[in-house]
């Protein structure tokens, strides 16, 4: 059953893709300040800034720094400010005092909040073993496939893996903490990145109804 809020629009909007670095996140801002500038109030829940610089993109369409949370809003933050939409970054982090991002999400769409996420696919629950058969690497801590089901729409970004390990090699996508981890130079490698995004369509298959795949160009 598709979720719509009081003026009947779709309420949770889902950015993915098969790897780190596609640019959910920055697909994700795009599609809020679109709507922000058709007039709809939207807030900032929190924003994983980490290894990318997204804020200019925020600022540039009017939102000043200082509305830009650190450590992210709780939940009577956001609906103390009743925005139209609410941007969840990463919904799979852990936010210190907090909990899990998605933790809130529930509440939101009950309040009426249209919710905008991204997210990795392999961060679900039910998607993450078939990753794992991939290069054998798991992820502790998983995001509910029931939020799959809830979405009213699934954005899938899809970006040439050739692509990607030519600006991870290039550090354009992550900060020294993660360009020198085992996992992420186990992870982009050409082989896995397109066993990644095999993984990935067919797991989304299911979801076909709602997914729209956009294909990333070379600029973030």
């Amino acid at each position: 059953m598709t979720n719509t809020n009081k003026k009947g629009e779709d309420m949770l909007v889902i950015f993915t893709s098969y790897t780190p670095g596609a640019g959910k996140s920055y697909m994700m801002i795009e599609k809020a300040m679109e709507e922000k500038a058709k007039g709809k109030k939207v807030l900032v829940g929190f924003l994983h800034e980490g290894h990318r610089d997204i804020k200019d993109i925020l600022i540039k369409n009017g939102i000043e720094e200082k509305d830009i949370p650190q450590k992210g809003l709780s939940l009577a933050q956001i609906k103390a400010e009743n925005p139209d939409i609410v941007i969840l970054d990463e919904m799979g982090m852990k936010v210190k005092n907090r909990g899990f991002v998605y933790n809130i999400i529930d509440k939101l769409l009950d309040y009426g909040i249209t919710v905008y996420t991204s997210v990795n696919l392999k961060r679900f629950d039910s998607a993450n073993p078939r990753f794992k058969d991939v290069t054998g690497i798991s992820i502790k801590n998983t995001v509910p496939h029931k939020y799959l089901e809830k979405a009213d729409k699934i954005y899938f970004i899809d970006r040439d893996s050739e692509l990607m390990i030519k600006d991870f090699e290039a550090g354009k996508l992550f900060g020294d903490k993660y360009m020198n981890s085992k996992i992420m130079q186990k992870n982009f490698k050409k082989e896995t990145l397109d066993s990644y995004r095999q993984v990935s369509i067919k797991y989304l298959e299911k979801y076909k109804d709602k997914v729209e795949i956009v294909e990333r160009s070379n600029e973030q």
